[in-house]
């Protein structure tokens, strides 16, 4: 039975009848004979493509798209399906205006999992980018760059269905103006080889689609600017003189497209994402194997030199579709990043009782160099061919010292540590995949293959200083508290992972559809460590032979072989997936020891067989076109890194001692995700409800253990044949293990609507986070009962390290006109962190609460003035460990339109008027609170130009005015309602 009872399905495409090209955004509505029924409402799709689901019955069918003439037809449906075929939309002979105020009520429609933004709906000033845009849609929030979209984070954009800049979420969202936007679409994006075959593979992501204006496709347009400021005081980070110089050029004519985008400044705006590609961070590693690069912003005043360049374009025809396209981006950037930090951390139960206060230095540069391109060749209508490719190149030179003093139960510590790296990485990712249909209808085949090859390399010299503590009742302190250990460590690694899937699918019936994946994959990790400990600063290894207690050899490999049924059903707009997989994971290593090190002088191998069942169900109800729900329930495992199976001490930082374990086991992961969103498109009202639930077995943690006494081998021998042991005294050891019993749950509300009386939009957004991470604790026992056994603690116990936190988000956008832009923000939370070990419920909670509200604007007055101003106030409240900090920043600037058509404008303004700006953070773990302040940019004055370009073909300009004053579209104008030049509370993140 269907769904929709004595229903159906008119399909269209709607064009340009001059054009001849479709018309994505297009707005359909299905107007009942009978006055008293419900009208409906669809927008058009990719090519100006239209599928609807009506009751049978008689319809007045109305087509209306901003610059056009509204389309009128009468419809008697009484039939499963019916095609109206192709209807030309004419371009409007009457006052854009008029059309503007017809539509502005559709801010949402929803199709399946896709929700779709009307552009036009959400009013900013004429200079805005997408960034500026997407920040008043319901539902879509952004911070430090990344994009979150229905409580998940965006991993791609792509511009008229093709990808924008790979991965490169941030720079996607910055490269278009906000003027060339029709519609914004959210959906749920399927993986390559799951598109192809229609079986969902749970390896899809969250991605947003731009449709872009048919009228703005043929032409160029973007933004230039160029600014200098002068900042009479600063703390040694960054120079009194600033400038920031950048833009956008996007060049479109038909499917080739090419879009340029630059930024050079030292104020602390970046236009880019750091991606997690190549695991040079040092270190031993973190989660997912070769460890992180820089995968966000890093505190302190950042100088950046960009460029990236986007290109996709498509040629011929394999019946209705393009026979080849190919997408491409490469960008660079070379960043700086200095930063004064000061650091107050508290450690509590489970830990001893310390306070540690330090003061550090940091200069870090990275370079990286990044290549994607996807290349798409349809053999013919049932074949098929892909392959997507990535390149990086990184380098990144860290520089860092720090000195303080701990003291507490632990005693007195002081903390002196430096360390300088250079460190390079390649990585590279193949992917191949071949499909094709075998005849019959749903019958398909997927061949698919891929590399991913990393190769790493790092060197650092370092000292720390590795002393006692000393009585904190001493009046001075000794001067014999400082014995500094130097080393120099050389630690190249690399690592690569091949892969080959097959799918089949079958159908079983009108709706139904079986599937059959077979997978193989093989990841092989080798990493060459070798320390070597140095006589003084100088770091100078003639003569000095590695220390075996701190290098090792090791490699590798885990050989997984993955097999399964599948099942899909999909009827009307409603489907049901579930996959069942048997997963078996041979693990293979080898330690290498050149010398015996703790009686183990043999190449040391093990090797462990894991077996799993891992499972994927998804479903999709339609209910109506308003609400839909979508769930997804699966499982995954995840293997542990190079860095954390390796047996061998970490002592670059003496007081922080920290060593792998090569009996690590794969984690277990089962999650939850559930999604709810309704659409009200008369009312324009939207509202999601999204919750998600991991809960992991085998989670990979910390163990660690408070001032125990570490036996580090030499590699020496003394006269009996035994080894010879150097003892340490830190205040924390630690290494990893396995523990069940990590949870993550979370839900998100978020609700929009229009609030007429203000001619403006609210979105309203909250949230409740709760994250359970177990670790192993220990301390020092007098009766012995804690202890070390070859770099394993005995005697731990566990603590479940908790963390509740509440949030709440409102935004009102202005909608008032081109010229009047506001934004109105406050976002608050409220955290609490608990630690299992504490007994005492009321030294157990750790209660803390920051908020921030901000308000952006941009006004527009006598015809060519503006006023741009945005103003914050944030606060952080600490309820356990008592503490008030805030502060506002308030960034001004006047200006004046320029040129003919106001295309241009000059801006004189202050960055940080009040001088207040600072960056503070507090973060909580197991047994700690810590509070930091970092270096920011404060007060400077500035100048800055901002070019707007605009340069339309014939086809693309025939309905584009000059700037006026009211803008272009007939006064649809889009600009920034935030200063042009400078850094947003906090000192990070860009500003244009």
């Amino acid at each position: 039975m269907e769904i929709y009872a004595q229903s159906g399905s008119v399909a269209a495409t709607v064009i340009d009848a001059s054009t001849r090209e479709g018309v994505p955004g297009a707005v359909v509505e299905f107007a009942p004979a009978d006055p008293a029924a419900q009208k409906r409402y669809f927008t058009t799709g990719y090519k100006g493509r239209v599928e609807a689901t009506v009751p049978y019955g008689t319809y007045k069918v109305s087509v209306s798209f901003l610059g056009y003439e509204t389309l009128e037809k009468e419809l008697k449906l009484s039939v499963a399906k019916k095609s109206l075929g192709t209807l030309e939309l004419a371009p409007s002979s009457t006052e854009i205006e008029a059309v503007v105020k017809e539509v502005k009520s559709m801010r949402t429609s929803q199709k399946g999992d896709t929700v779709s933004y009307n552009a036009g709906a959400f009013k900013v000033t004429a200079d805005a980018d997408v960034e500026g845009l997407l920040k008043k849609m319901p539902g879509i929030t952004i911070t430090d760059g990344e994009v979150e979209a229905q409580g998940e984070t965006v991993k791609k954009v792509f511009v008229d269905g093709k990808e924008f800049f790979g991965e490169d979420v941030t720079s996607a969202i910055k490269s278009l103006p906000a003027q060339a936007v029709d519609k914004v679409e959210v959906y749920d994006k399927l993986s390559d080889a799951a598109e192809f075959s229609g079986m969902d593979d749970g390896e899809g992501y969250k991605a947003i689609n731009i449709v872009t204006k048919p009228n703005m496709r043929q032409g160029q347009f973007g933004k230039l600017y160029a600014g200098y400021g002068y900042q009479p005081e600063t703390e040694g980070t960054t120079s009194n003189h600033k400038y920031n110089v950048g833009g956008n050029v996007n060049l479109f004519h038909g499917s080739s497209r090419v879009s340029v985008i630059g930024l050079f400044n030292n104020v602390n705006q970046q236009n880019f994402s750091f991606e997690d590609i190549l695991g040079v961070s040092g270190g031993s590693g973190g989660r997912g194997g070769v460890g992180a690069l820089m995968v966000r912003p890093q505190s302190g005043v950042a100088s950046v030199n960009s460029f990236g360049v986007n290109y996709s374009d498509s040629w011929g025809k394999t019946g209705r579709q393009d026979k080849v396209t190919l997408q491409a981006s490469y960008f660079f950037n070379r960043t700086t990043t200095k930063n004064y930090s000061t650091i107050d951390k508290w450690y509590e139960t489970p830990s001893p009782i310390d306070t540690l206060h330090t003061d550090g230095y940091s200069n870090n540069t990275n370079g990286n160099h990044r290549l994607n391109a996807r290349l798409e060749w349809r053999i013919s209508e049932n074949q098929s061919l892909m392959s997507r490719t990535g390149l990086s190149f990184q380098s990144y030179d860290p520089y860092s010292t720090t000195y303080g003093h701990q003291w507490g139960e632990s005693g007195l510590r002081v903390v002196d540590n430096f360390s300088d790296g250079d460190r390079t990485g390649v990585n590279l990712n193949q992917y191949l995949s071949y499909r094709t249909k075998l005849g019959k209808d749903g019958r398909t085949l997927t061949l698919d293959g891929s590399v991913r090859y990393r190769n790493n390399r790092g060197d650092t010299d370092s000292y720390s200083n590795q002393a006692r503590g000393i009585d904190p009742d001493l009046i001075v302190v000794p001067t014999d508290t400082l014995l500094l250990r130097y080393q120099r460590a050389h630690s190249p690694s690399f690592s690569y992972n091949l892969r080959g899937d097959v799918t089949y699918t079958e159908p079983v019936s009108q709706y139904a559809q079986l599937s059959l994946q077979y997978r193989v994959a093989y990841n092989y990790q080798e990493s060459d460590k070798k320390v070597y400990v140095t006589p003084d600063d100088r770091f100078e290894t003639a003569g000095v032979e590695p220390d075996p207690s701190l290098s090792q050899s090791s490699n590798t490999g885990y050989l997984t072989h993955r097999i399964g049924p599948g099942f899909r059903i999909v009827k009307g707009k409603n489907r049901f997936v579930a996959n069942v997989s048997y997963q078996r994971a041979q693990l293979t290593g080898e330690v290498l020891s050149a010398t015996k090190v703790m009686g183990a002088g043999d190449d040391a191998k093990t090797s462990h067989g894991f077996n799993n069942l891992t499972y994927f169900l998804m479903g999709q109800l339609n209910i109506n076109k308003e609400n839909s729900i979508r769930l997804f329930i699966n499982s995954s495992t995840d293997n542990p890194g190079i860095g954390e199976l390796q047996n061998v001490y970490d002592i670059s930082n003496a007081q922080s001692i920290s060593k792998g374990n090569p009996h690590l086991r794969p984690s277990y992961s089962n999650n939850v995700r559930f999604h709810y969103v309704n659409s009200n498109v008369e009312k324009g009202r939207t509202f999601m409800w999204m919750f998600s639930m991991q809960n992991t077995s085998n989670y990979i943690t910390s163990s660690m253990a408070y001032d125990v006494e570490v036996e580090v081998p030499t590699g020496e021998v003394d006269g009996g044949g035994d080894p010879v042991t150097e003892t340490y005294n830190p205040h924390t050891y630690s290494t990893y293990t396995n523990m069940d019993g990590y949870w993550n749950l979370r839900t998100h509300l978020s609700y929009g609507l229009p609030v007429s009386f203000l001619k403006s939009n609210l979105n309203v957004m909250a949230g409740v986070n709760y994250t359970l991470t177990p670790t192993l604790v220990a301390r020092k026992a007098t009766d012995g009962s804690v202890y070390l056994n070859n770099g394993e603690i005995v005697g731990g116990e566990r603590n479940d390290a908790s963390r509740l936190s509440y949030d709440f988000r409102a935004v009102l956008g202005s909608n008032i006109s081109e010229n009047v832009d506001f934004t109105l923000s406050w976002h608050g939370a409220y955290n609490i962190a608990k630690n299992s070990l504490v007994v005492n419920d009321s030294d157990n909670k750790n209660r803390y609460f920051n908020h921030v509200a901000t308000a952006a604007m941009k006004f527009v007055f006598l015809k060519s003035f503006t006023f741009t101003g945005n103003v914050s106030y944030q606060q952080n409240i600490g309820f356990t460990n008592d503490y008030d900090n805030s502060y506002v920043l308030c960034n001004v600037y006047l200006g004046k339109k320029v040129f003919r058509n106001r295309r241009g404008e000059v801006m004189f303004g202050v960055n940080d008027l009040f001088d207040q700006n600072t960056a503070f953070s507090r973060t909580t773990g197991s047994g700690y609170t810590q509070n930091s302040i970092n270096s920011v940019i404060g007060r400077y004055y500035t100048v800055q130009f901002v070019y707007n370009l605009r340069n339309f073909g014939k086809r693309g300009s025939k309905d584009i005015k000059d700037y006026d004053g009211m803008g272009a579209l007939g006064g649809n104008r889009r600009g920034v309602g935030r200063p042009p030049m400078g850094p947003p509370p906090g000192g990070r993140g860009p500003m244009f």
